[in-house]
């Protein structure tokens, strides 16, 4: 299992990498690994305007054997990222969906649609 584990670490790391770059003049994106407590984020951090921007992009944790996406406010499909770069569909959930739902999503042939929107344009 500590093999499976550091796997979805490199993972999940490698993952969030690839939203470095995003950002303009005023905002950047800022990735925070806590390899201890298995938590990983993309955070938007600058200004919108007059706006200052603190926001979650993106929030995963490593749970026991699986990886639990806590928040994907980006448009893209995290699930599908993580099953191409080799994760299990089964070992993937969706934190921010209530956990009486969540047999629901389990029963789901296709894939689900993880993207979240805050509503903060």
């Amino acid at each position: 299992m500590d093999n499976t584990i550091n796997t979805y670490k490199l993972i999940i790391k490698q993952l969030l990498q690839d939203y470095e770059d995003f950002g303009n003049a005023e905002s950047h994106i800022e990735l925070i690994f806590d390899d201890e407590r298995m938590r990983y984020m993309a955070v938007w951090v600058g200004w919108r305007q007059y706006k200052r921007l603190h926001q979650c992009a993106i929030h995963i944790d490593i749970v026991g054997d699986s990886i639990v996406i806590q928040c994907n406010d980006t448009e893209e499909s995290i699930i599908n990222r993580l099953v191409e770069m080799g994760v299990s569909p089964d070992k993937i959930s969706l934190g921010f969906i209530h956990p009486h739902h969540q047999q629901c999503q389990e029963t789901m042939t296709e894939p689900v649609a993880d993207v979240v929107s805050v509503g903060n344009s």
